[in-house]
């Protein structure tokens, strides 16, 4: 009787040991997806990096605010916002309602109402009126700061010179106005993370052109002719199978946390733009920020000399890559790659981790 008794105590023992070890990293079994695992060791300081995320924010903004104001690698010392997916106001309230939603607070303030040099023009609205749907879900009870968001961007950049890093999800507008104003100071910048440009693939604004190039493309040519260090995730990234939303997981996400269910709601207009063509819906933004939190997610970057299309004629707002080690007949005078292009993803990483912080 003592032996049997032994014997079940044992087998008690193992079972639990079996239960409580089931990591994070496990597989769901129900999704198939592979959990991310919690970070255990705390990140020091030296390892965060010090963010300044500028966008226009829409919904897949709004998504990628919350993959950086969650992440334990990110310090977001402020959002600057400007036109784009919507009017100002709206690009402010989306910003600071998808904050809140996280539990973060952190400045908000608002920069260029239209592009460097032409009128603003007029797109299709993938995201809703009010860039999140038209889910009635914006009410901050916070507001936007009154200074200018090109003066934050300059005076965050020059209070900690080769430490602050920008994000940017929308034009360039307002990178490149601080650039004008105040070169030396934007050359202290650590480095730029754009999602712009088609990569190495085709556009959505036009066949050669990516949205947040052709909303301003003079200001990309600004950019790009400074030289800061930037690294571009371009449309090529994003569309990719395995990267995108389908119906499924937007229904795990209206059954997953506050945050999911948020976006569940958020990505109502774009998810059926994307459903009426027949396709998957991409993550450009939460892709390019995914990119600063798990660098290993990068697979593969090439340096490039970016040339951005300017000219009143159908390749505006192109933008051309030489890269590094190719040889063209025309090849330009060469001094030095003003660009990192990533051209390989961790597709299903991305995926999973993005669904993780939605659901966990």
């Amino acid at each position: 009787m003592k032996l049997i008794q032994k014997t079940i105590v044992l087998f008690m023992a193992v079972l639990i040991l079996l239960l409580g070890g089931c990591s994070a990293a496990d597989t769901d079994i129900a999704s198939g997806r592979e959990s991310i695992p919690e970070t255990t060791v705390p990140i020091s300081e030296a390892e965060r990096h010090k963010v300044i995320i500028d966008t226009d924010t829409g919904s897949d903004d709004a998504a990628a605010l919350i993959l950086a104001a969650t992440s334990d690698r990110l310090d977001i010392l402020g959002i600057t916002v400007l036109y784009g997916n919507v009017p100002l106001d709206d690009a402010a309230k989306n910003a600071l309602m998808t904050l809140e939603v996280c539990g973060v607070k952190a400045p908000v303030y608002i920069g260029a109402n239209k592009p460097l040099t032409k009128e603003r023009e007029e797109m299709i609205s993938v995201h809703g009126a009010d860039g999140m749907g038209d889910q009635d879900l914006i009410h901050p009870k916070s507001t936007a700061e009154d200074g200018d968001a090109v003066d934050f961007i300059l005076d965050t950049v020059k209070s900690d010179p080769g430490e602050v890093e920008i994000i940017a999800l929308g034009p360039l507008t307002n990178i490149a106005l601080a650039v004008q104003k105040d070169p030396d100071t934007m050359k202290l910048c650590k480095r730029i993370w754009v999602m712009g440009t088609t990569g190495f693939g085709t556009g959505n604004a036009t066949p050669v052109s990516e949205f947040n190039v052709y909303s301003d493309a003079e200001a990309y040519d600004v950019v790009l002719r400074e030289e800061l260090p930037m690294t571009v995730i371009g449309l090529d990234m994003v569309d990719v199978e395995e990267a995108k939303l389908t119906p499924d997981d937007l229904s795990e996400m209206a059954q997953g946390n506050e945050k999911g269910v948020f976006m569940s709601k958020a990505f109502t207009k774009l998810f059926v733009f994307y459903q009426s063509s027949g396709k998957n819906m991409m993550l450009p933004d939460p892709m390019a920020v995914a990119c600063l939190i798990w660098q290993d997610m990068a697979l593969e970057t090439k340096s490039c000399y970016g040339v951005a299309c300017t000219g009143n004629d159908a390749a505006y707002g192109q933008i051309i890559l030489y890269q590094e080690g190719a040889v063209y007949e025309a090849m330009p005078q060469i001094a030095s790659y003003n660009l990192e292009v990533v051209t390989k993803i961790d597709a299903k990483f991305f995926k999973d981790s993005f669904m993780s912080v939605m659901t966990s």
